[in-house]
């Protein structure tokens, strides 16, 4: 994908993230529809944060997790926290249950969703992609590709960034208030 300015970006993510949070989506539509109809608004508003908890947890946990490149560095985005690493920073990049960036400062920063891990499964007929001779790579091997390019162009190696995943924590801190409202107008109403 190319961003404004030019500036190729890849966003590498696990798609069973995509498809467990289409899933709990729908069954929080259902379930709080199913409250709508039996209880009342009111009632579906004081029963939804214990719901959407659980959309939450499958948002931060496995939708939420993903890991971004372009031409400067790889942003690692795990459920809580967030690091950007410029290219120049990583001394290698290892994979074993999940991708790990070794940095030249001894540090690792483990990317806990995202890229695929497994090679790229072979298409019916056993060629790996089946409209030219160019084979498939997995999301690893692309990762590396694009950090060996920058190490030949001689990329800069600026500070690590690290911080938070601003979109869960700002949405759990929402969920906990909106529980807190629900739990005192559900006592008041009890």
């Amino acid at each position: 994908m190319t961003q404004p300015g030019g500036v190729d970006r890849r966003v590498y993510r696990s798609g069973s993230g995509t498809v467990a949070l289409i899933v709990a989506a729908a069954m929080t539509v259902f379930l709080l529809g199913d409250a709508v109809v039996r209880a009342g608004f009111a009632q579906m508003l004081v029963l939804a944060p214990s719901v959407l908890l659980v959309d939450w947890i499958i948002f931060a946990a496995l939708f939420s997790p993903v890991v971004k490149t372009d031409a400067q560095g790889i942003t690692v985005v795990n459920p809580i926290r967030r690091a950007e690493v410029p290219w120049g920073r990583v001394r290698d990049i290892t994979t074993r249950w999940q991708l790990t960036l070794h940095l030249d400062d001894g540090s690792t920063v483990a990317a806990f969703g995202g890229p695929n891990v497994r090679p790229p499964r072979p298409r019916r007929g056993g060629a790996l992609d089946a409209e030219s001779d160019v084979p498939a790579y997995s999301d690893i091997e692309l990762i590396r590709r694009e950090w060996e390019d920058a190490a030949g162009r001689g990329s800069a190696a600026g500070p690590v960034q690290r911080g938070w995943n601003l979109p869960v924590v700002l949405s759990l801190a929402g969920l906990i208030v909106w529980g807190l409202l629900a739990l005192m107008v559900g006592g008041i109403s009890a």
